[in-house]
C-alpha cells in the first residue's frame, strides 16, 4: 500500500508543479528588467530554474520522508559516469543514423555562442538531475523495496512518461519512447545500484540532441543555439515532425537496442544472485 500511495503522491505533485510552475515563472519573469522580459534564453532560465529545481526539491523531500538516500552514486561511480555518457551519446547518434538513412536528415545554420552553449548545457543537467533524482532516486528506490526491482523499474519508467504526457505529449510513439528511455534509465540505476550512470545517460542523451546537434527543437535550434544544427525534414514516423526524434521510429528502434542487452545482463546478476542465495549454507542451529 505505501509503494501506491507514494506512486500516487509523485503523480499528484508532478501535475501539481506542471500547474503552477508557468504562473509562477511568468511572475519572476514580470519582475525582471524589460531587456529580459523579451529575451528567450532569460525566459527558459526562469522557467528550468522554477519547475525543475521544484521537481528535484520534491524528489529530495520525499525520499527523505520515505527514509532512502535518493543521492546514493552506486557502485563503481566513475564507470558508470561513462557508461552512461557513453550510451546516451550513442543513443542519439544511432537514433540520427537512421533517420539519415530514410533520407529525412538535412544541415542548418549553427547559432549560439560559447557562453550561451555552456548556460543552456547546464540547464540541461539541471533537467535530467531533478527528473532522474525524482523518479529514479526517489520512486524507483520505494518502489522497488514493496514491488521488487523489475516491478520499481517498470512502475519509475511509467510515472516518468507519464509526466511528459501531463506535460502535453500525445504522440503514442513518443510517449512509447519515453517510457523505454526511462526503462534505460531505471536498469543503469538498478546494475549500479546509485544515480550516476542514469544522469550520465540521461544528460549526454538529451545534451547531444540538443545542444550539440540541434535535434530539438525540430525544426530550428533552441534558446541556447547548437553546436551542429541538423533538421529533420522527412516522413513524420523518421522524426520529420515537432516530435522529432521522440516520435520517431529511429528512436525507438534505438532504445530497443539499448535495452535488450542491458535487460539481458540485468536478468543474469539477478540470476546469479538467486543461484548464490540458495547455495548459501543455512545457519547453524544453537
Amino acid at each position: 500500500m505505501k509503494a501506491l500511495v507514494v506512486l500516487l503522491v509523485a503523480l499528484g505533485l508532478c501535475a501539481g508543479l506542471l500547474y503552477a510552475a508557468p504562473p509562477a515563472a511568468e511572475a519572476v519573469v514580470a519582475a525582471l528588467p524589460a531587456v529580459a522580459q523579451h529575451d528567450a534564453r532569460a525566459t527558459e532560465t526562469v522557467f528550468t530554474l522554477v519547475f525543475f529545481g521544484s521537481l528535484l526539491a520534491c524528489g529530495l523531500i520525499g525520499a527523505a520522508i520515505c527514509g532512502t538516500n535518493a543521492l546514493r552514486a552506486g557502485r563503481k561511480p566513475a564507470r558508470y559516469l561513462l557508461v552512461g555518457g557513453f550510451l546516451g551519446a550513442v543513443g542519439v547518434a544511432a537514433a540520427s543514423g537512421y533517420a539519415w538513412l530514410a533520407g529525412s536528415l538535412a544541415r542548418g545554420p549553427a547559432e549560439g555562442s560559447i557562453a550561451a552553449l555552456a548556460w543552456g548545457s547546464a540547464l540541461v543537467f539541471l533537467e535530467a538531475s531533478a527528473e532522474e533524482v525524482y523518479f529514479r532516486g526517489w520512486l524507483q528506490r520505494v518502489l522497488a523495496e514493496r514491488w521488487g526491482p523489475r516491478g520499481g523499474i517498470v512502475a519509475a519508467a511509467l510515472a516518468f512518461a507519464g509526466l511528459h504526457i501531463l506535460g502535453g505529449t500525445r504522440n503514442p510513439i513518443s510517449v512509447v519512447n519515453l517510457f523505454l528511455g526511462g526503462l534505460l534509465f531505471g536498469l543503469l540505476m538498478a546494475r549500479s545500484g546509485g544515480l550516476v550512470g542514469a544522469v550520465a545517460a540521461h544528460f549526454s542523451w538529451n545534451w547531444t540532441e540538443g545542444i550539440v546537434l540541434g535535434l530539438s527543437p525540430n525544426p530550428g535550434v533552441g534558446s541556447f543555439g547548437a553546436w551542429i544544427n541538423l533538421e529533420l525534414t522527412g516522413p513524420t514516423l523518421w522524426g520529420g515532425s515537432e516530435e522529432g526524434l521522440n516520435g520517431s521510429l529511429a528512436m525507438l528502434l534505438t532504445l530497443a537496442a539499448l535495452l535488450i542487452p542491458l535487460a539481458l545482463l540485468r536478468a543474469g546478476a539477478d540470476a546469479k544472485a538467486a543461484r548464490s542465495a540458495r547455495d548459501r549454507p543455512a545457519p547453524a542451529r544453537t
